[in-house]
């Protein structure tokens, strides 16, 4: 008779959800509160959402009863009443509802749907777990404060959160949102702002393709994506037609720059030896079979926006521009607007070229440069 062998564990516990036991507590601290720990001649507690750490002293009885109180109000609770009333809807479940309700109405550009995906995976993996009822200020406070230590992420995390409360709040599992009741962090912007002068030294230090895109983009006010995706196509009827690839899908903003004489000589200049569909556009170092090109490029001439990024700051470096900050080639945009301004331009009609859906963007992209004087004629007022 043939020996069984007896099933393994990966056969006996496959196709169905093995529910692993928490490690076991060290022989000397059997009977020990959850989240307590030795440290030095006393004790520390850390919180079981934050992970931060804090000091209980030395006295064993009061740290055995502070941790006890502190892991009754910061841990779900599994309790009998949950059995009967049903478990209380936690943060992850208003993510899953932010998810499916929120998220397609926004419309959100594939990066910044990457980048606000990012925020929300490590929002569900610090608090996902606890009930949204009791979520307090505190705790939202600290968890903010917690993930990151620079402001304008810590601000970041601070709206995504607010966005998640406010569904368990339209859900009615909540009466008020916590989030709201929080700081605001308050963040100066870092990247130094790009003057002519320093436009005109990397310029010089710039390749022939290079100093098209920089150009490109100061007559246009066009980000980096848009100005390498540029098409000769793009160009009929006396306008540059353009459908901002951040804005696409969301605001729906279209622009038709009417070709002027800087533009009209810009595009005439990107007529060369090299036969490209793409305004900008360069031959590789190497060439390289299809299968090995980066996914998003369509022809060996097209230069990717990463290239653009690289492209620019080595010629800045060449340039000798330095600091801690220094200028990025999405600063040509903010130049561009300021330069529009001290030739007669409305603030309003460089939020239309920008393609931004509110004043107060343009605004902020204007600040840090000077304000050009305005000449107004004086009025008569005065009776004699």
């Amino acid at each position: 008779m043939a020996c069984r062998r007896r099933p393994t564990r990966r056969a006996r516990t496959e196709g169905r959800l093995i529910r692993m036991a928490p490690r076991p507590r060290s022989k000397s601290r059997q009977g020990w509160p959850a989240n307590l720990y030795p440290n030095r001649e006393g004790f520390k507690y850390r919180h079981p959402v934050t992970k931060r750490e804090t000091w209980m002293g030395t006295d064993k009885a009061r740290a055995f009863a502070a941790a006890k109180k502190l892991n009754a109000l910061l841990m779900p609770t599994n309790d009998l009443v949950d059995r009967v009333i049903g478990s209380k809807d936690t943060v992850a479940d208003a993510i899953a509802v932010f998810r499916r309700d929120d998220i397609p109405a926004r419309k959100w550009a594939p990066k910044t749907a990457e980048v606000y995906e990012s925020v929300i995976r490590r929002i569900e993996a610090g608090i996902g777990a606890r009930p949204v009822e009791q979520v307090t200020v505190k705790e939202c406070a600290e968890f903010i404060r917690a993930v990151t230590a620079s402001d304008r992420a810590r601000q970041q995390f601070r709206l995504v959160l607010g966005w998640i409360l406010g569904c368990a709040v339209q859900e009615g599992w909540i009466d008020t949102n916590p989030v709201l009741a929080t700081r605001r962090f308050q963040h100066e912007r870092k990247r130094a702002r790009l003057t002519k002068e320093v436009y005109a030294a990397i310029w010089d230090q710039a390749e022939p393709w290079l100093r098209l895109a920089m150009d490109l983009s100061l007559v246009t006010l066009l980000r980096r994506d848009d100005v390498v995706s540029l098409k000769f196509s793009d160009v009929h009827d006396g306008f540059l037609w353009v459908v901002p690839q951040k804005t696409e899908g969301s605001t729906l903003v279209k622009l038709k720059i009417r070709v002027g004489d800087e533009l009209a000589a810009l595009l005439s200049q990107a007529r060369d030896a090299v036969v490209s569909p793409f305004v900008v556009h360069r031959l590789p170092d190497r060439a390289r079979p299809s299968d090995k090109r980066a996914s998003a490029r369509v022809h060996h001439t097209q230069v990717m926006p990463e290239q653009l990024t690289r492209a620019f700051q080595d010629a800045r470096d060449a340039a000798g521009v330095s600091g801690t900050n220094p200028p990025s080639f999405h600063e040509i945009r903010s130049l561009g607007g300021a330069l529009l301004t001290e030739t007669g331009w409305a603030i309003e009609q460089i939020q239309n070229l920008m393609g931004h859906s509110s004043l107060s963007m343009t605004e902020h992209y204007l600040e840090g440069h000077d304000t050009p004087w305005q000449h107004v004629e004086p009025g008569t007022v005065l009776v004699r």
